[in-house]
């Protein structure tokens, strides 16, 4: 963030103001200020009591100090006596709600000096622009941490199982979704990818999850059926289609019962590494129509996984279906704890061009 403001004084005409920064006060800490964009030699950490700051915070205007030396209220800041030396300071307040004031856009200067009504003007404007990409980011934050807690916060506490799941968005919030439901001996899976990219489809992927989530049924055929219903009209009018791979799993038997819209990405791999795919014909929803899917069935054996995932897993490879191989490989390699972890990794050095989001399911031997 570059503000240079020229000197008032003539003799000085050509020396730039920059010494300045963006200040944020930390929620989670009262006590201190946290310098997030400085310029120039600045502190990016210090205690609030002790800075210009703390006094810009709790007026709604831009705060002028033409000369610290002279005014009680900061003569005796360690900035003022010490260290920088600081004699000009104005700051602009900056809010994220109406009300709530969480830092300032500042600037200082080494030599006491007084901005013109114009140069006032400006910085209340750069501080406008920097009160936006504040708002932005929260809004980004909010709407990832409401993304999560829509997550499933608990794991099903079936004996000789071991779940874990991940989602990791593409930009700020994901098109893709998991959840799990456990009862009477029953896990219920869902894993949807959809359409799209960005805050719309986001939107539509919560719409998707409540249709499916709400539809009933026990049969995963049936529930795709209802949610196809559910949706039909929100879909087509957004010219939005979502894959999904539904399953039902007996936890006493392994009993696989299974549809897939569309989605393609579920294998159960063996202890010693190979795979087979649970193939599904249907097509996606907001494509297929009620009574085109059709429930399938399979067994999961004690030391085999079940993992189903979006795209973006593969794309942490070669992008191509050959990388099932891989996929297959990591999970004979290790629990689905660790299988999260090493993808978390993956993630981080790949940053692939969409969201990454897969859960697994180990059916143990029963002496584990």
């Amino acid at each position: 963030m570059n503000v240079h403001l020229k000197p008032a004084g003539e003799a000085e005409r050509d020396r730039l103001v920059s010494l300045h920064s963006l200040s944020l006060m930390d929620t989670r800490d009262s006590e201190r200020l946290f310098v997030k964009s400085p310029q120039g030699t600045v502190r990016t950490e210090m205690d609030r009591k002790d800075t210009f700051c703390a006094a810009t915070i709790a007026q709604p205007d831009i705060l002028m100090v033409p000369d610290a030396t002279a005014d009680p209220r900061f003569a005796a800041l360690p900035d003022v006596v010490g260290g920088r030396r600081v004699r000009f300071y104005a700051g602009r307040p900056l809010s994220v709600d109406a009300g709530s004031r969480v830092g300032t856009l500042c600037l200082f200067d080494t030599q006491p000096r007084h901005l013109s009504e114009d140069q006032l003007r400006q910085l209340d404007e750069l501080g406008s622009w920097a009160e936006r990409e504040l708002q932005d980011s929260g809004g980004r934050d909010r709407a990832r941490a409401v993304e999560q807690a829509l997550l499933p916060s608990t794991l099903p506490g079936a004996p000789h199982y071991e779940v874990s799941a991940i989602c990791l968005p593409r930009g700020d919030v994901g098109e893709d979704f998991y959840s799990w439901s456990e009862s009477e001996g029953i896990v219920d899976l869902i894993l949807a990818d959809v359409m799209g990219k960005g805050t719309a489809a986001a939107l539509m992927a919560a719409t998707v999850r409540s249709a499916v989530r709400s539809a009933g049924g026990n049969r995963p055929a049936a529930v795709l059926d209802r949610a196809s219903e559910l949706l039909a009209q929100d879909l087509e009018s957004t010219a939005t289609f979502a894959t999904a791979f539904l399953a039902r799993l007996e936890l006493a038997t392994g009993r696989l019962e299974y549809a897939d819209a569309g989605h393609g990405l579920s294998i159960i791999v063996a202890a010693d590494g190979s795979y087979r795919r649970l193939h599904g014909h249907g097509l996606p929803l907001g494509i297929g129509e009620p009574g085109s899917w059709h429930t399938e069935h399979a067994v999961l054996a004690p030391g085999e996984t079940l993992a189903s995932f979006t795209d973006g897993l593969l794309d942490l490879y070669d992008g191509t279906l050959a990388a099932l191989d891989d996929v297959a490989a990591l999970i004979r390699h290790c629990n689905p704890a660790g299988i999260t972890t090493l993808l978390q990794d993956l993630h981080r050095g790949t940053q692939p061009d969409d969201d990454v989001t897969a859960i697994f399911l180990t059916r143990l031997h029963a002496s584990a």
